[in-house]
């Protein structure tokens, strides 16, 4: 069978020329089809860049100049307990002030201090704990002690592990202090140092004082800074002398065993003032 009758034929081919994009603009007119907005990919880029360099550089300056943050503790007429720098304990006796600045960028924790503070000190082989006062500058890794600035001189009580003095006027090494080693430095210059027999020095802390013979003015003398009393010793009884310890004990019960031990009266005035007599 012959099927060429079947297949159409096509004789005469004509190739259309056809404006593409004419006719696809003349489409998205009728059709409403609006152009995407586009930016240029390296403008985004420098964009991201800068943003990314001034928070760099902000975070920079930030921790190279910004003051290391400090804290600060006042005692006024009562004893303030103070726990900084990971559990170092300071206890500021009356009328004190310190200024405690962290500085971790250089490993260091300082404390300026105005009057008397006990330090027991953590101890840290990373970071180095200073104390300034006037004159001295005590440093220290892990001890416990007492610094006390009063009327000129500077006195620094050592009651366990060690501590370096240095002084401010020559940025010399005064010495090392070990525990029941004292240093003075006293308002004329001088320095001292020298060994104690016990710690009644601190007992506005420690609440434990020792007496060896003292006379009894002796006595109020160290009794009057430990509990912060004021007093009138009659002439009669100031060579009175007294041995014992006291440990823990309120002022009341402090004279209760002086009265007994010498025989003495000790009476309180309306104002506060103890009066010591026979």
């Amino acid at each position: 069978m012959n099927h060429d009758n079947d297949i159409p034929y096509i004789s005469d081919v004509r190739m259309l020329d056809i404006d593409t994009d004419h006719e696809w603009a003349r489409f998205k007119a009728a059709a409403g089809i609006s152009e995407p907005k586009t930016f240029r990919l390296s403008t985004l880029w420098k964009a991201a860049a800068s943003i990314v360099l001034i928070a760099g550089a902000s975070l920079f300056a930030y921790n190279h100049y910004a003051a290391p943050p400090t804290e600060t503790h006042v005692a006024c007429q009562e004893a303030v307990e103070a726990t900084v720098e990971t559990s170092t304990q300071i206890s500021l006796n009356r009328n004190s002030r310190i200024t405690c600045t962290d500085n971790r960028k250089k490993g260091t924790y300082n404390v300026q201090l105005e009057g008397e503070a006990y330090f027991d000190v953590e101890k840290n082989p990373d970071r180095t704990f200073t104390i300034d006062t006037k004159d001295l500058t005590v440093t220290v890794r892990g001890t416990s002690f007492d610094v006390c600035e009063s009327n000129g001189a500077t006195t620094v009580t050592v009651t366990s592990g060690n501590v370096e003095v240095t002084n401010h006027a020559d940025h010399q090494t005064i010495g090392n202090l070990t525990r029941g080693k004292q240093l003075i430095c006293h308002a004329s210059g001088k320095m001292e140092v020298k060994d104690v027999d016990n710690f009644n020095c601190i007992a506005w802390k420690l609440r434990k004082l020792d007496f060896n013979d003292q006379t009894i003015e002796s006595v109020m003398q160290q009794l009057q800074a430990a509990y912060n009393i004021r007093y009138r010793i009659a002439d009669d009884v100031r060579s009175a002398k007294i041995t014992g310890t006291f440990e823990q004990q309120d002022i009341q019960s402090v004279f209760n065993v002086i009265e007994q031990a010498l025989d003495i009266s000790i009476t309180q005035d309306a104002d506060g003032t103890w009066n010591i007599a026979k």
